[in-house]
């Protein structure tokens, strides 16, 4: 059971976050939607241990941490003095593998510099690398962007996969792809969070646009 209490979550003197309360109890697909600059990035660093903030975080009990969750952000950074496979050994031993999986989901060159690769090549590589260890939780930052519709396809099959046995968060601008997956969506808005099952999400939009607090 995933359990995220934001109570405070501020830069300086200016409050992003705050009085968030979240419970999940079975494995499956979240949606994170919400205007630019209204907290989805800052949200997600807080679930994740990497920003501090006054709350808490735990799954089944531990709190959560990059080392116990599959982390992609909208940018990943990835080191492009390595191949590819030099940066899946590298990633697999910030993740304490013994034995690095290399059963991919995207085809990469293994043996080629990543800064000779592409913006989505580079994206592919990162995925594969995070996908290399099974996870309770993954937190997607728009794993969408930067790569093309047979990418995207493998992508969301392979998130399907994974929400059977663990929690995935997803945020993305493109709201369908969110509806036809997503078990609930959560709305950020002026600080707080606003909660759609399955059955409501016809009202998100009318939410995420209206100009009312």
């Amino acid at each position: 059971m995933l359990t995220i209490c934001i109570d405070e979550k501020k830069y300086g003197n200016k409050i992003i976050l705050e009085d968030i309360k979240i419970n999940i109890d079975k494995p499956g697909i979240y949606g994170v939607i919400g205007k630019n600059g209204h907290g989805k990035t800052t949200f997600f660093k807080c679930l994740l241990g990497l920003e501090k903030f006054q709350g808490s975080s735990e799954i089944n009990g531990d709190k959560v941490m990059l080392q116990n969750s599959g982390w992609v952000p909208t940018e990943p950074a990835i080191y492009n003095e390595l191949t590819a496979k030099e940066f899946y050994n590298f990633y697999a031993h910030l993740l304490d593998l013994k034995k690095p999986a290399f059963n991919t989901i995207f085809e990469v060159p293994e043996n080629q510099l990543i800064s000779e690769f592409s913006t989505g090549m580079k994206k592919k590589t990162y995925l594969n690398a995070v996908f290399q260890k099974e996870f309770l939780i993954y937190v997607l930052d728009e794993p969408f962007n930067g790569l093309d519709l047979e990418s995207n396809y493998l992508l969301m099959n392979y998130i399907r996969e994974l929400s059977k046995t663990a929690i995935v968060f997803i945020s993305s601008h493109i709201l369908e792809i969110l509806y036809k997956d997503c078990d609930r969506i959560f709305l950020l808005k002026n600080k707080r969070i606003h909660e759609f099952e399955k059955n409501k999400f016809v009202e998100i939009e009318e939410e995420l646009f209206s100009k009312n607090a």
